[in-house]
């Protein structure tokens, strides 16, 4: 994305990919090329925090921050994915005798080594899904919290009927997301667990004419003499 694209929205409010308010995109980092390399946001805390324009996503309302977790978890489905459908069309051009067994070797090693390393990152974002999902249990606990001593301050009439239901209204809207982003938090670690079963096909190795077995096979019998 280049400085045009982005620019736009400087002074903007920013929000996460569920909605959730972040704060405001003070600045941006471009290359000689004019192109954003990373965007500096005024979080709501007063804190500028900068991010790589990975995690940037221009949608139909605005400029949209994305978790590294999601962009990581992203990149690993497309990488999967190439992985798999190269691979079966390795094996395709191995079948139809478009390559041959020492070229289709070379790339189903490289193939595999790509594998590997997809592997270690998967692996390293397991373990920052599960921080992410410890802290989400943590805030859902607390919300929760939350809307048991608010209905015990309005039961005893220490707050006010109208107080009582603006306060609860903006406790459970924040417990909904925080209750969807843990369940967008296990469909990632679900796809991840079964993603380690993703490899390369077993290689394929054709039988060469000299070991082909003949589709018909022709047995002479020797004819005895009558006497």
């Amino acid at each position: 994305m280049v400085v045009e694209e982005i620019g736009k929205f400087l002074g903007k409010p920013i929000e996460d990919a569920l909605g959730r308010p972040i704060g405001k995109l003070v600045g941006l980092t471009a290359d000689i090329k004019d192109e954003v390399t990373a965007i500096q946001v005024t979080e709501n805390s007063g804190e500028v925090v900068e991010y790589p324009i990975d995690c940037a996503k221009v949608t139909a309302t605005g400029l949209v921050l994305l978790q590294t977790w999601r962009v990581e978890a992203e990149d690993l489905r497309r990488e999967y994915d190439i992985i798999r459908r190269r691979s079966q069309a390795l094996n395709l051009l191995l079948k139809d005798g478009d390559i041959d067994q020492t070229e289709y070797g070379q790339l189903r090693g490289s193939y595999e080594e790509l594998s590997r390393k997809i592997g270690d990152k998967r692996e390293t974002l397991l373990v920052t899904l599960k921080e992410v999902e410890s802290k989400l249990e943590q805030q859902i606990r607390d919300l929760q919290t939350a809307l048991t001593n608010n209905k015990m301050l309005y039961t005893s009439s220490e707050i006010d009927e109208q107080t009582y239901h603006l306060v609860t209204e903006s406790i459970k809207s924040t417990l909904e997301m925080a209750r969807k982003e843990r369940g967008e938090v296990d469909s990632t670690r679900e796809f991840l667990s079964r993603a380690d079963a993703i490899e390369p096909q077993k290689e394929v190795r054709l039988v060469s004419p000299k070991q082909a077995v003949p589709d018909v096979v022709v047995i002479k019998m020797k004819e005895t003499t009558e006497t």
